[in-house]
């Protein structure tokens, strides 16, 4: 699980992300590669969240985003 808090809203946010994304995660952050090579089963709006911890409701103000995510939830 990875939890964000939102710098545009301020909630938080936790990821649930599987045991093998969780390793491509921390690859992606050891500086392994782009986020889209080693995360490249989540949508835009999931690899977003983890890049940068902004909301689905803040990409979808921001970015005009259509994707949603059953694997990102307010605590």
């Amino acid at each position: 699980m990875i939890e964000k808090r939102c710098p545009m809203c301020g909630r938080y946010f936790t990821m649930i992300l599987t045991d093998e994304e969780l390793e491509s995660y921390e690859a992606y952050m050891d500086g392994d590669g782009k986020i889209q090579d080693c995360l490249p089963n989540l949508n835009p709006m999931e690899r977003e969240f983890l890049k940068t911890g902004y909301c689905p409701e803040c990409q979808k103000m921001l970015f005009r985003s259509k994707y949603t995510s059953e694997k990102i939830y307010e605590d």
